[in-house]
């Protein structure tokens, strides 16, 4: 049974769209179409801060991406309750009062919290209203043969066997958005849900996706060692879904940065366990 879903989550677009129109780790022709719907000066806070609300993989995480953009793209039902109480605990902050659940080192941006939170609240009727509609069309057409592939191939059976573990939960969704090309996409969302964009040929879609699925077992297969806790090493967890999707595929077609470490998994015997293959590594990183 394949157990990749795919959805298509207006929340999600929504909050990507934004950061698309604003040139916030996005610059394409996505954002180039409808940046004209927006006032420069709101777009400006965005990219003025993009540091802040951007990430790369293993390399950045802003400081303020998870509270403003990671937190309601995974978890907020509402994005007008999020962003709601994210208002009322800034007011809070203001007045004097620092709730206990407040990352104290977020507090000296209370007031650019605020703008953005107001300016997301702002935007996003419209957007539901006048864009999503078509773009939801698009990314149902993008999805429709990736999908296909991964029901006829048997592939997250083939992934599951050979890395020698179940996926922790009942499938991996693949949440699609229509606005992140030519920036950072296969972004953990919750434990069961990453996002990508749908500028892809099928084929590189299911390549890319398919890496993402061997992630989230390796994620179990390697609980109990010290992966995806830092980003001193993620290029080996990186290289590890790549060794396994060319066992599956034959071939890779992404992370070619990682190339010295999927070459140093090939040198192993193939019958060791994805903990083994990962212990050796660290070793050699240590060397």
């Amino acid at each position: 049974m394949n157990k990749i879903r795919f959805e298509i989550d207006p929340n999600v677009n929504y909050l990507y769209h934004m950061l698309s129109v604003a040139r916030c780790g996005y610059d394409n022709e996505y954002g180039a179409k409808y940046r004209p719907l927006y006032p420069a000066e709101e777009l400006a806070v965005f990219s003025d801060n993009r540091e802040l609300l951007t990430i790369q993989g293993g390399v950045h995480w802003g400081k303020l991406y998870s509270l403003l953009i990671f937190n309601p793209a995974g978890y907020a039902d509402s994005l007008p309750d999020y962003y709601g109480e994210v208002l009322d605990t800034c007011e809070r902050i203001r007045a004097g009062e620092i709730p206990e659940y407040i990352d104290t080192s977020l507090v000296p941006y209370t007031d650019l919290i605020g703008q953005l939170s107001q300016i997301l609240l702002k935007h996003q009727d419209s957007y539901l209203r006048d864009i999503f509609p078509a773009e939801k069309e698009r990314i149902a057409e993008a999805i429709a043969p990736v999908e296909a592939w991964f029901e006829a191939h048997d592939f997250t059976a083939r992934a599951e066997a050979l890395v020698g573990c179940k996926l922790a939960a009942q499938a991996f969704t693949a949440t699609m958005v229509s606005s992140v090309a030519h920036g950072p996409e296969a972004i953990d969302l919750t434990a069961e849900k990453d996002l990508f964009g749908i500028e892809h040929s099928t084929m590189d879609a299911v390549y890319f996706i398919g890496h993402e699925f061997i992630i989230y077992l390796l994620k179990t297969a390697l609980q109990a060692e010290d992966a995806f806790r830092g980003f001193a090493t993620w290029p080996l967890t990186e290289a590890l879904a790549e060794y396994y999707l060319k066992r599956l595929m034959g071939n890779t077609r992404f992370f070619d940065g990682q190339r010295q470490w999927r070459m140093f998994y090939e040198q192993q015997s193939p019958d060791l366990t994805a903990v083994q293959l990962y212990r050796l590594a660290l070793q050699e990183l240590a060397k």
